[in-house]
């Protein structure tokens, strides 16, 4: 079976995006209580999985 066009890239940018959202939560885990910085990783978290979540391949191809 034929790989799906653009596969490579779709992998190389999802694996950005755990990456970023893995080092917002590493970053805020000892600094659990400090508000700022939790509220801070949690709204970078929410902003990278916004734009998984609304699909737009053809952006992220680019």
């Amino acid at each position: 079976m034929p790989q799906a066009p653009h596969t490579t890239e779709l992998d190389e940018h999802l694996k950005t995006v755990v990456q970023a959202v893995h080092a917002a939560v590493n970053w805020a885990m000892p600094h659990l209580n400090d508000q700022k910085i939790v509220d801070k990783a949690l709204h970078d978290s929410k902003e990278i999985l916004d734009e998984v979540m609304a699909g737009k391949v053809s952006e992220w191809l680019q």
